[in-house]
């Protein structure tokens, strides 16, 4: 019986190549921290298979490899460092939201944040394996406002 072979949906790079480096060497290549180089990748400015690939593409957890000249041409093109920069959330686009627990149905947690906050947490908690889920609290009963008169 032949073993099965999965292709890597990405190229993989040669770990010899010199243009490809793990994140403490680019940190210090582009003198930026590590977690701005995370905040640009969540941020979609840096591209998986473009400016990162995952040293093993089979697992979601691996660590990255970054392609040196692509992430430096990033830089370079935005050149101002507050076009990088997060924006920061607009407080009157916050709503209220329910942390549950997915098996009990019980509210853990209440917060108010943005709908893009929320969407990146519950990315979070499903990559943690967790059982629980942030939910609009006007999508639930209780929580609903009494209708303007």
């Amino acid at each position: 019986m032949r073993p099965r072979h999965r292709p890597s949906p990405l190229p993989n790079p040669e770990p010899t190549s010199s243009n490809w480096l793990d994140t403490p060497a680019l940190c210090q290549a582009l003198a930026v921290s590590r977690s701005t180089l995370t905040r640009w990748r969540r941020r979609g400015l840096l591209t998986s298979g473009h400016h990162w690939v995952r040293k093993n593409p089979a697992c979601p957890r691996s660590d990255l490899l970054w392609h040196r000249h692509r992430c430096s041409a990033l830089l370079r093109s935005n050149a101002s460092p507050a076009r990088l920069a997060m924006p920061k959330p607009d407080p009157s686009a916050a709503t209220d939201y329910v942390l549950f627990h997915r098996d009990t149905g019980s509210a853990l947690y209440t917060t108010r944040a943005t709908e893009a906050e929320i969407h990146r947490a519950n990315d979070n908690l499903t990559q943690a394996g967790q059982r629980s889920r942030f939910v609009a609290a006007k999508h639930l009963m209780h929580h609903r406002q009494p209708p303007a008169d």
